[in-house]
């Protein structure tokens, strides 16, 4: 099963309004889209880089489940600490990626790149979720936080 990943940079009192309440909403400042299948690139560091970026965090709710992985968060201090990595792995797998691979997945990583840089900047930390299953009973059991926008402080 395909599922699109999602990347939102959220402040910390939008996380706790989640966490404490039936509320799975997320007022998010920016937020990114991408086939989750980018964890999959073979050319290291780059690879192990974005899989960590977007499937490794603990968890946003202690009852989230989904059939792939739950939704997960990143403190800012690990947000700047990723965008860094991320950035560096880029520079060092750019050379490697030309041609067919680089169009397939650049524009991914571009906005990957992109909201991990917006949440550093703005001290925010970045949520990271899968899509709805397509089974509507495994839909039904699954935590997927919707979102809305939120004016960025700055």
């Amino acid at each position: 099963m395909h599922y699109t990943a999602f990347l939102a940079s959220v402040t910390a009192e939008s996380i706790e309004r989640c966490r404490t309440s039936r509320d799975h909403q997320l007022a998010v400042s920016m937020v990114s889209s991408f086939p989750h299948d980018v964890v999959n690139v073979e050319v290291q560091p780059l690879g192990a880089v974005l899989a960590e970026v977007i499937d490794v965090g603990q968890p946003l709710r202690n009852d989230g489940w989904h059939p792939q992985r739950a939704p997960v968060v990143v403190d800012p201090e690990t947000v700047m600490a990723r965008s860094r990595r991320l950035d560096e792995a880029w520079r060092i797998a750019e050379p490697e990626l030309g041609g067919l691979m680089g169009d397939v997945v650049g524009d991914d990583i571009d906005a990957i790149r992109a909201l991990y840089a917006h949440a550093s900047a703005n001290h925010e930390w970045v949520v990271s979720y899968l899509s709805t299953p397509e089974d509507p009973q495994v839909a039904e059991r699954t935590l997927v936080p919707t979102t809305t926008s939120a004016e960025v402080g700055g």
